[in-house]
């Protein structure tokens, strides 16, 4: 049985290709990526209007900031399940974003594998 069996997914980042390659990496995995936003304006309205079992969040992003959008989805849904996924990787950020709710955080350029793991991890599956 795929990982994902339907779970969905709401992938922010400003970058089309990293939006594509975090899109095939979950589509091979059995997750239905129901939307993909490129800011972070548009992710909060994604996230409400859809309420993905999973979210990967940029940080560096246009209109607000993945860390901003990190705290308001914290604060409306804490229960929510958010990957920081950033080229950004100096740990006072990462730490900073774990203890604001980030479940987990990954490094890009993307690997299946470490993405997998750290999705794992984030819905506590295995």
């Amino acid at each position: 049985m795929p990982l994902g069996s339907g779970q969905t997914v709401l992938i922010v980042d400003d970058s089309p290709v990293m939006r594509q390659m975090l899109f095939n990496i979950f589509a091979n995995e059995g997750f239905n990526v129901v939307a993909q936003a490129a800011d972070g304006e548009e992710a909060l309205t994604l996230f409400d209007l859809h309420k993905p079992d999973l979210t990967t969040l940029d940080i560096v992003m246009p209109k607000i900031r993945g860390t901003e959008v990190l705290a308001s989805l914290m604060e409306k849904y804490p229960d929510s399940c958010v990957i920081m996924a950033s080229s950004v990787s100096d740990a006072r950020t990462v730490m900073h974003c774990l203890k604001m709710g980030a479940r987990q955080y990954i490094i890009k350029p993307y690997d299946e594998e470490k993405v997998m793991n750290a999705v794992k991890k984030a819905l506590r599956l295995g």
